[in-house]
């Protein structure tokens, strides 16, 4: 927290390392968008000779979103003079929608390859064994990058604000918020997914399962 009466006053190049990351983002979510359409699984839409991957698409269109929202957010928090500190809460603002932006770029690699796994496996049965390793592998260190981006990262900035305790508060429960509304949003996109199938869970439970979304993966 900062001393009292004393102004914040946060480097630019704090923000600028902030908006690099958010454009190797963007160039990677754009990059997966279309290579999408080249992943096998996904539900076969009549008019469309690919299969559609719902969930994986949404967290793609989500995270670039959320990560021009950051960019804003972080060149609203620069002042007009002519050091160009940052100095307005939304700095952490940015922060916050950064790390949602990045663990739905998470979700959108590494959510759809459980069905691009099985039909692999069709294909090559005598190496099942080895490509269900190598499947776990990618998925445990995935779901690690995924957990760190939407609740480490987030609770990290929090807790090292250079802003008031007040601020610092609404901002934690605005993006609780956020990411409650996210994780229903996604709950929609997977019960697209699994339709015909014996899905039973409430809207509830499916939205809490999306709080702990690589165990779905």
């Amino acid at each position: 927290m900062p001393e009292k009466n004393k102004p914040v006053q946060i480097a630019v190049n704090v923000m600028r390392a902030r908006l690099t990351v958010i454009g190797f983002n963007i160039a990677i979510v754009s990059f997966q968008i279309v290579q999408l359409n080249n992943l096998s699984g996904g539900i076969r839409v009549p008019g469309i000779n690919h299969g559609v991957h719902i969930g994986a698409d949404i967290a793609l269109f989500m995270a670039l979103a959320l990560s021009l929202l950051a960019m804003i957010a972080f060149l609203v928090s620069g002042s007009f003079d002519e050091v160009g500190v940052c100095n307005h809460w939304s700095f952490v603002a940015g922060d916050l929608l950064m790390y949602l932006g990045l663990a739905h770029t998470a979700s959108g690699f590494f959510a759809p390859l459980g069905m691009a796994i099985a039909a692999f496996v069709a294909k090559l049965p005598d190496h099942a064994t080895e490509i269900f390793i190598l499947h776990g592998a990618v998925l445990l260190v995935g779901g690690m990058a995924w957990f760190l981006a939407i609740y480490v990262g987030p609770v990290v900035s929090l807790l090292r604000s250079p802003f008031s305790r007040h601020i610092n508060i609404t901002l934690g429960i605005a993006y609780l918020s956020l990411l409650l509304g996210l994780c229903w949003v996604s709950s929609q996109a997977t019960l697209i997914e699994v339709a015909g199938s014996d899905e039973k869970a409430g809207a509830v439970a499916r939205t809490l399962i999306e709080l702990v979304q690589p165990f779905r993966w």
